[in-house]
């Protein structure tokens, strides 16, 4: 058996600490995302009896190999405590206990956690572990703190003691969407999310935008919809393909905009964020363009038009519309980073194409918050860019990520091999599309980055590969 221990400090009193742990998504937004990834939460959060599924990376993989764990909550020994014990997983013990305690200027956070993960005799093992569990913790401390500094800008009700809004999520479910529902709910918000499976909990509610199926009371509980479905655009453009990537925005789009049209006026929802993404502009652009900037050509780029017109036609009954243009987002928990990375680890990586391309790109914390500084303040309208404010080119991209990982990038892969991929179209219009766009409105209404460079975002996402 192994000992690790780990404490820290944060700038809140201890229940109010206590309660940011016991809400919906504090253990998305805890967890580096390299270092693990929630498959669920635990419902009641550290509720005795309840378990938590999360997929934990192997050590020195920079979160690129993961494995099942799971866990089950019990009490704590003190009021502000609770233990969370191995159900399931790759170690042979595991016992968690986190305790809060009020100190001055806010609560002690301490982590007792008793492991064992190879036999007797084995503890060269539990040592390597032991570093793990170091860069971990030291991960979620700044990830909290973080959140904390998030939550005081935009006057969360966890901290104000001030009710919530209502927030009604369509694909709460994917990558950005887990960290949207996240974010509201530690903030004090309440998050409903609209699933087209059977619910499994009490604030999923169903709907089925293929059947129109849709209850006009769930956008009527909505003080903001947040619509974030669609199907992946990762994929070779067939016919068929084309045909569902449009349909799976347009019509669920079309659905939500009608509901919200037809409830009484003092029912509506007062905003409604829906997603876009830069490729309204096209895949080419020989300057920075904003968000004044025309629309392009392309599939793509039509898409994204007829998505945002189909979506601002609650404007016409009073309800603000923003639609955010997100760029690529970059995470070890899926799309480009999680695909390149693993290339670059085996001294296969480099750029794509000419490499002159330049790679809109925004971290997967940023284009979350970017959809909760969108619904709480009135002053964000219209389309946003959510893209970071550093403009690279793919060159630049690999040069970046293969010094982080420590590995060479000298195989470039060409661009007859992303129209195998892709197909021809899909690789014109993703993988070496030319997307210089600028995050203007973000700036404008005061939005600051969590992660403005590449550096800043390898080191979150990919961490030291610990």
């Amino acid at each position: 058996m192994t000992i690790f221990e780990s404490s820290s400090e944060v700038p809140l009193g201890v229940e109010t600490t206590y309660d940011w742990h016991a809400r919906p998504g504090a253990l998305t937004r805890l967890s580096p995302h390299w270092a693990q990834e929630i498959a669920e939460e635990s419902y009641p959060p550290i509720a005795p009896g309840s378990v938590a599924q999360v997929k934990t990376s192997v050590p020195g993989t920079y979160g690129l190999v993961r494995r099942p764990f799971s866990s089950v909550h019990s009490e704590g020994p003190s009021r502000f405590s609770f233990v969370d014990e191995l159900k399931k997983g790759p170690l042979s013990q595991w016992r968690h206990t986190h305790e809060f305690t009020s100190v001055a200027g806010g609560t002690k956070i301490d982590d007792h956690i008793e492991f064992s993960m190879a036999p007797q005799g084995f503890d060269v093992i539990d040592r390597g572990l032991t570093h793990y569990l170091e860069a971990t913790f030291d991960a979620r401390r700044k990830r909290m703190l973080m959140d904390i500094d998030f939550l005081e800008s935009t006057n969360a009700p966890l901290l104000t003691r001030k009710k919530g809004r209502h927030i009604l999520i369509a694909g709460g479910s994917g990558m950005i969407g887990r960290q949207v529902a996240a974010l509201f709910s530690t903030a004090g918000h309440f998050v409903r999310l609209l699933v087209r499976e059977t619910p499994k909990f009490p604030y999923e509610v169903h709907w089925n935008p293929d059947l129109g199926i849709l209850n006009p009371r769930d956008l009527a509980w909505a003080d903001a919809v947040v619509h974030l479905g669609g199907r992946s655009i990762a994929t070779r453009f067939t016919k068929h393909a084309k045909d569902e990537i449009w349909s799976s925005r347009i019509d669920s789009t079309r659905l939500l905009v009608e509901t919200m049209r037809g409830l009484p006026e003092a029912k509506r929802p007062a905003v409604f964020v829906c997603a876009s993404a830069v490729g309204y502009y096209g895949a080419k652009a020989d300057e920075p363009v904003d968000e004044t900037g025309p629309a392009g050509e392309g599939f793509l780029a039509e898409v994204c038009r007829k998505w945002e017109e189909t979506a601002a036609s609650v404007e016409d009954v009073g309800i603000r519309r923003v639609s955010i243009r997100t760029g690529v987002v970059l995470s070890s928990l899926g799309g480009l980073l999680k695909l390149q990375a693993p290339l670059f680890l085996a001294g296969a990586g480099g750029r794509l194409g000419s490499g002159e391309q330049a790679l809109a790109w925004i971290s997967l914390d940023d284009v979350a918050r970017s959809y909760v500084h969108a619904v709480l303040y009135d002053y964000v309208r219209g389309p946003v860019n959510a893209v970071a404010p550093e403009l690279v080119t793919q060159a630049e991209f690999a040069e970046a990520l293969a010094a982080h990982l420590r590995r060479p990038a000298w195989i470039p892969t060409p661009g007859f091999i992303t129209e195998i991929m892709l197909g021809r179209d899909g690789a014109k219009e993703l993988a070496l599309a030319d997307q210089r766009v600028v995050p203007e409105k973000l700036q404008e209404t005061g939005y600051q980055f969590a992660h403005p460079t590449l550096s800043d975002c390898f080191d979150e996402e990919l961490g030291g590969g610990a």
